[in-house]
């Protein structure tokens, strides 16, 4: 089923469990993804900014994104966050989500640059031509 992304409802971003050995703990990860989905959640996202976006590796996001996508069975969209540090990385990871089946993404500018508005609109449109899914911009003026 191929679902498309509505922007309303709850998406939460999924806590990433880890093992006492530094694996993926992706038995608990799915009981998790069941759960939500048991208590009517309109969607998923994959490594929220809390330290998932930028600790994991693109592999292990991935491998989370096909976890959530095997269990929630196309019931709900899977959107993937990008929170890298650099264009080309960002496009890259927008790129595999989108081959891997994701439904949209979560973009986060570069975190340990202060980029002026021009260089985020540029950083943004960057992304955006570089993937046909559709692409929520996480406003944390705070910290990015």
């Amino acid at each position: 089923m191929n679902v498309s992304v509505a922007w309303t409802g709850v998406y939460p971003a999924l806590l990433t469990p880890f093992t006492i050995d530094d694996q993926l703990d992706l038995s608990l990860f799915k009981k998790n993804v069941e759960a939500q989905l048991e208590n009517g959640v309109h969607g998923f996202i994959i490594g929220g900014s809390l330290g998932e976006a930028s600790t994991l590796l693109n592999q292990e996001k991935m491998q989370l994104l096909r976890a959530t996508l095997s269990v929630s069975g196309g019931k709900v969209p899977v959107i993937v966050n990008i929170a890298e540090q650099a264009t080309r990385q960002s496009i890259a990871c927008a790129q595999e989500a989108e081959s891997a089946g994701a439904r949209g993404l979560m973009l986060i500018p570069p975190m340990r640059y202060f980029a002026d508005a021009r260089e985020t609109v540029t950083y943004f449109r960057a992304v955006a031509q570089e993937s046909a899914l559709p692409i929520m911009i996480y406003n944390n003026p705070f910290d990015y």
